[in-house]
């Protein structure tokens, strides 16, 4: 082999072993993640989405009913003349009560793990504000999930989250009319 091709195959492996230096430094190898690796959440800082898909249906009812029925009664016969006295009271009642609740709440917020604990579960925590015609309204979601519920996508369903607190508020004129001030009920009462 002549010494061309020599220095040529010298230089080419150099430079393929340089590219090998730069491409391993580019990468964090002890977190590096393959593109096709699993990509569901493991660690604190890392995001999951969450699909809220909550129904909530109550109700209950009573019914008290009561009867009550006292009677005394008196009797003498004097001198051949019979004397009857017969008094009563007589007491009823009767009352019904009952009480339903619906209310269901459906979105797709991310939230991210904050924690995980002795048992391996990832405590989870999120919020999402929407304003939608000037009022805005905030979810709230925390609690804790199990790796092996998070699907392939990173998602897991709101019903999988154990100790879930789902919480969606609002600000602006629908929410202040639903429990309106003193003053507010004031003039709405002196028709302003």
């Amino acid at each position: 082999m002549n010494v061309g091709k020599k220095l040529c195959i010298s230089a080419l492996l150099m430079l393929l072993s340089g590219l090998n230096t730069v491409y391993a430094i580019e990468f964090d190898i002890d977190n590096y993640k393959a593109s096709w690796a699993d990509q569901r959440a493991n660690n604190i800082g890392d995001i999951i989405t969450i699909l809220i898909e909550e129904k909530a249906k109550a109700s209950s009812s009573a019914g008290l009913g009561a009867d009550n029925e006292h009677s005394i009664g008196v009797s003498n016969n004097i001198k051949g003349t019979s004397f009857n006295f017969d008094a009563g009271i007589n007491s009823a009642m009767d009352n019904d009560a009952s009480t339903s609740r619906n209310g269901s709440i459906s979105a797709m917020i991310t939230a991210r793990v904050v924690e995980i604990d002795q048992y391996g579960l990832l405590k989870i925590q999120g919020s999402q504000f929407v304003t939608v015609n000037g009022e805005e309204q905030q979810i709230t979601l925390s609690g804790f999930i199990r790796k092996e519920d998070l699907s392939a996508q990173n998602a897991i369903i709101s019903s999988r989250i154990e100790s879930a607190r789902i919480e969606l508020s609002g600000i602006g004129e629908v929410d202040d009319n639903r429990k309106p001030s003193i003053f507010r009920s004031l003039f709405r009462w002196l028709g302003f």
